[in-house]
């Protein structure tokens, strides 16, 4: 904002031309704020400026702080995608444990391979060891695993006795943003690239189960088992 002199009519116009777009990808009006902030000198990000006297909503900040978060299950099955390797003495892995607790010791298994590991050494964030780690942690992790060259980016660490379930056919809740110009409509036999953290692999539509579809006005129409959707 600090580009255009903080004039309230840009800011005005952003809101005009984004608003409807949003609504058509899914968002309600009362889940998108406007915040009109400047990165390079913080106005409006942490503390209110005096420069933008016309608004009086919270800063950037104080909404993250009031964003809900997803509850995670410390004690649930332990869940870790892999984002990344490296070789020194012994194999490391970077990833962040999305569900369950990690500890120093725990005898583990990748999946989808099934190949067993321990952990050795077990680092947070700032690369200080630690005895364990929770849910929404950045973990780094020294591995005991007979077959190093099989672990691969997007590749999940669990423990032994609860192993992520291994599967060719599931279901999955999408928002079609945008199709190829030759491929504009996605249906049954559609091939396409999935992209899971780090993980990506060729996959194909077996079935459209229903599609919901938002016009300009935020109106949702759905279809049961229709032979298309488009973007």
């Amino acid at each position: 904002m600090d580009e255009c002199k903080w004039a309230k009519t840009r800011y005005d116009e952003i809101k005009e031309k984004l608003t409807p777009f949003l609504r058509k990808t899914g968002y309600k009006d009362e889940d998108v704020i406007y915040v009109p902030i400047a990165g390079l000198t913080g106005e409006n990000i942490k503390e209110k400026s005096d420069v933008c006297k016309w608004y009086n909503g919270p800063t950037f900040m104080e909404i993250l702080d009031q964003v809900k978060l997803y509850p995670r299950f410390k004690n649930g099955p332990l869940r870790i995608p892999i984002l990344d390797k490296m070789k020194d003495k012994d194999l490391i892995v970077h990833g962040k444990v999305e569900n369950g607790t990690v500890k120093l010791g725990d005898k583990m298994a990748l999946m989808p391979s099934g190949n067993f590991c321990q952990v050795m050494t077990l680092l947070d964030a700032k690369g200080m060891p630690v005895l364990y780690a929770e849910p929404g942690e950045n973990v780094q992790i020294r591995l005991n695993i007979g077959d190093e060259d099989g672990v691969k980016r997007g590749d999940v660490l669990c423990h032994r006795d609860d192993m992520m379930p291994v599967t060719e056919i599931f279901e999955a809740e999408m928002d079609v943003l945008d199709l190829l110009d030759y491929k504009p409509i996605l249906s049954k036999g559609y091939n396409c690239i999935m992209h899971i953290h780090t993980y990506n692999d060729e996959i194909t539509i077996k079935d459209i189960i229903c599609s919901e579809e938002r016009n300009d006005k935020g109106d949702v129409t759905t279809k049961q088992k229709p032979q298309f959707t488009r973007s």
